[in-house]
């Protein structure tokens, strides 16, 4: 009888292994089914992103993030790759949650791009290559003002944007996210020859995403606020008038934030 026990007793454990044995990506993380429970996303609607990142780390042992978007995104302007707001935003969740210690933020951002060239092959394919669990997509409009593309050509490439990664990363959470906000510049002048400006496509994409029930982060108003409330004048956040230096990327990552893990 006591040796049925023992068997029995040893099948369960066996059980347990291999619910949580390493297998997928990277190897199942251990973790009860209570915690596993607490971050599961059937289970917790509207979770923060921190937390389905969480999630498919435990059950999947590997979480993967990625951003694509123009030169604010690819970090032009900062002093070193790890003063950038994607950076920072790794290292902060790498230090929140333990689970993510490990967690890499793949950068997909090209200088000069558009969001109509964001759907270019070169842009697109390594994205979906490297199966995010969350993907970040910052709309790129600057360029868009500053290189005259329409507000119904914008609105349609992001569209597009969003069919093609839901459709290939079924799985990924999708953000859209304004850039920064600028000054005057040599990039191109206040009004374009469209007759826009700059905030009329960052307003525009706005409505036009939160029509469409798309997860969206203003940036470029949070950082404005965030500036005024420290006394910060927004020259001193730009290195020339586009892209943000360290300050600026610093202050990007601090109202990223709580988007990304309030609850």
């Amino acid at each position: 009888m006591k040796q049925i026990k023992f068997l029995l007793l040893l099948a369960a454990a066996g059980a347990l292994l291999l619910l949580f044995r390493p297998e997928g990506r990277g190897g199942k993380a251990s973790a009860d089914v209570v915690t596993v429970e607490s971050v599961d996303p059937l289970k917790n609607p509207g979770q923060p992103v921190a937390d389905y990142l969480v999630y498919r780390a435990f059950t999947t042992g590997e979480a993967r993030m990625a951003v694509t978007g123009s030169s604010v995104t690819k970090g032009s302007g900062a002093s070193n790759q790890s003063k950038t707001w994607r950076a920072l935003t790794q290292a902060h969740l790498r230090t929140v949650y333990p689970s993510l210690n490990t967690l890499k933020i793949e950068n997909h951002g090209h200088s000069g791009y558009t969001s109509v060239r964001l759907l270019e092959d070169e842009v697109t394919g390594p994205v979906i290559a490297g199966r995010p669990d969350v993907l970040i997509i910052e709309t790129s409009v600057i360029n868009n003002h500053n290189k005259n593309v329409t507000l119904e050509d914008t609105y349609a490439s992001l569209e597009q944007l969003h069919a093609l990664y839901s459709q290939t990363l079924p799985e990924a959470r999708i953000l859209f996210i304004s850039p920064n906000p600028t000054t005057e510049n040599k990039f191109g002048p206040p009004v374009n020859t469209l007759g826009l400006r700059f905030t009329d496509y960052v307003y525009g994409t706005q409505a036009f995403i939160e029509d469409k029930g798309w997860a969206y982060i203003n940036i470029h108003d949070d950082m404005l606020a965030l500036m005024e409330q420290r006394g910060i004048k927004l020259t001193e956040t730009l290195k020339d008038g586009i892209h943000p230096n360290d300050l600026g990327y610093r202050i990007w990552a601090d109202v990223i934030w709580p988007h990304l893990s309030a609850k």
